[in-house]
């Protein structure tokens, strides 16, 4: 889960202020007016249901993305692949705690 900010229009204030956007995995969770706070978040199914679909692309297009890498540049995807891996099973669990809990 990462969190970014954008100047968005707000719905419920009509400023048009810095949000704080929170991005899981490659979907928008929610936003948040940083004026009035308004919170705006999908519906958990709704969520999950788009998580796993994206997870699903995600997995069908790794070995193309890794192949593409390792081309481009071979030692450093090498150095890199051992760090990749340990790593993933982490990021995943924490994308899907984070769709799971919708916070």
């Amino acid at each position: 889960m990462t969190t970014t900010t954008t100047v968005l229009t707000c719905v419920a204030c009509g400023q048009e202020v810095p949000h704080e956007l929170t991005v899981v995995g490659r979907l928008l969770q929610s936003t948040r007016c940083t004026a009035c706070g308004h919170l705006v978040r999908h519906e958990q199914r709704d969520l999950m249901t788009a998580y796993l679909r994206d997870l699903e692309h995600r997995l069908m297009t790794k070995p193309q993305r890794m192949l593409r890498r390792a081309v481009a540049d071979p030692v450093e995807f090498v150095v890199t692949l051992p760090g990749a891996l340990a790593r993933q099973p982490v990021k995943l669990l924490r994308e899907l705690r984070s769709v799971l809990r919708n916070d």
